[in-house]
C-alpha cells in the first residue's frame, strides 16, 4: 500500500507520519488564511521567493501546517473582484487590475493570536494587501481552492516538499527553490507520488460533478475497492448514537442537532458528507480498519457555522460508511 510506503519513508526521515495530522487536516478552533500580495510591487519576476522570505519567518516555531500558494486565475475577471470585496481584508486600498497580479499564500492551523501578528506584521510591506479568512465555507474560499497548489509542510522547523518521482526517496531537494533553508528550516523530500496524496492538504470545497477523481483517489490509497461516499450509506450504531447524546451533547446542541433521531442525524452527516473533501486516510493492519476524517460544517442563523469532525470506517463490501468519532 501506498500509505505503508509513505509512513516507512517518512521514519527513516525522522517524522512520525501520525504526528502530521494538525497540518493536513481542518482543525477545531484554528483558522486557515489566504495572505494576498500584489506582485506588480515586486521587482524581482521570481515573486514567490520574496513573499516567502517575508512569510516564512513569522510562522509559529512549533507548528504543523500547509503552504499552498498561486496567482488568481480566472478568465472572470468580475468575478474575482467580487470574491475579493467579499471576504478580503485589506491592509491597504487596492487597485484591482488582473486577477494574475494578485499572488497568494494559503495557510492552515492558524493560531487567532499568530493570524493577527502575521497580518500586522506584514502590512508595513509594500506589496501586501491582506488577507482573505478561509476557515469557513465562503465563495472565496471554494474560488482559491481551485487555483492554488501545495508547496509543502511546514514541521515545526523542518519543510516537507514533493520531489520527482524517479529520484530516489533517501535525497532532500529543494524543488520548488523556495528560500526555506535561508528561514532556518531543513528541507526533507520524498516521490511525489506519495507527498501529493498523503501530504497535500485541500482546501475544502463542495465535490463538484466531474471532480469526483480527487475522492476516487483519496479512497485508493487505502482500499482497491472505490465507492463514490454517495453510494455508501451512513451508519451510527444505536450505542454510539447513545453516547453521543450523553457525552456529545454540549456540541450537538451548538449544531442544533441534539433533538435528532439516529436515523435523521444519519440522514444530515450523509448530505453533507456526500459534499466534502476526506483527510487522514489511513489503513489501520493490525485491525484490518480502514478510515477517513471529514469536517461536517452546520450552518447557524445566530452566529458562525457550528463545525464538527468526524471519523468514519470505510466499509465497501456492506456499502456502508460507519461513524467512528464526533467531536
Amino acid at each position: 500500500m501506498l500509505h505503508g510506503k509513505t509512513v516507512e519513508v517518512l521514519r527513516q526521515k525522522g517524522i512520525d507520519y501520525g504526528s502530521l495530522r494538525s497540518g493536513l487536516a481542518p482543525v477545531l478552533n484554528r483558522h486557515e488564511a489566504a495572505f494576498i500580495f500584489d506582485s506588480s510591487a515586486i521587482k524581482s519576476s521570481w515573486y514567490a521567493r520574496e513573499v516567502f522570505a517575508k512569510l516564512l519567518p513569522l510562522l509559529e516555531p512549533a507548528s504543523t501546517q500547509s503552504l499552498l500558494c498561486g496567482d488568481l486565475l480566472g478568465n472572470d475577471q468580475d468575478f474575482i473582484l467580487k470574491v475579493l470585496r467579499e471576504s478580503l481584508i485589506l491592509s491597504r486600498s487596492l487597485k484591482f487590475r488582473h486577477g494574475t497580479l494578485l499572488f497568494a499564500v494559503y495557510i492552515n492551523n492558524l493560531s487567532e493570536g499568530t493570524l493577527n501578528r502575521m497580518h500586522s506584521m506584514l502590512s508595513p510591506y509594500p506589496a501586501y494587501v491582506g488577507y482573505i479568512p478561509t476557515t469557513f465555507g465562503t465563495r472565496a474560499k471554494t474560488y482559491l481552492s481551485t487555483c492554488l497548489t501545495n508547496v509543502g509542510l511546514k514541521v515545526k522547523k523542518q519543510m516537507v516538499l514533493g520531489h520527482e518521482d524517479d529520484r530516489p526517496n533517501h535525497e532532500n531537494v529543494n524543488l520548488p527553490g523556495l528560500p526555506f533553508e535561508e528561514a532556518g528550516y531543513r528541507v526533507l523530500s520524498l516521490q511525489e507520488s506519495l507527498e501529493g496524496v498523503f501530504l497535500s492538504f485541500k482546501i475544502e470545497r463542495p465535490v463538484f460533478s466531474g471532480f469526483e477523481a480527487d475522492l476516487e483517489m483519496s479512497l485508493n490509497a487505502i482500499s482497491e475497492d472505490i465507492l463514490s461516499l454517495d453510494e455508501c450509506e451512513v451508519y451510527i450504531e444505536p450505542a454510539k448514537h447513545g453516547y453521543l447524546l450523553t457525552e456529545k451533547v454540549g456540541k450537538l446542541q451548538k449544531a442544533r442537532l441534539a433533538d435528532f433521531s439516529r436515523d435523521e442525524l444519519q440522514a444530515v452527516i450523509q448530505q453533507k458528507i456526500d459534499a466534502n473533501y476526506i483527510y487522514n486516510m489511513q489503513f489501520l493492519e493490525k485491525h484490518n480498519v480502514m478510515k477517513f476524517s471529514v469536517m461536517i460544517e452546520i450552518g447557524r442563523e445566530d452566529g458562525y457555522p457550528t463545525r464538527l469532525a468526524a471519523a468514519f470506517e470505510y466499509l465497501p463490501k456492506d456499502r456502508k460508511i460507519r461513524l467512528i468519532t464526533l467531536h
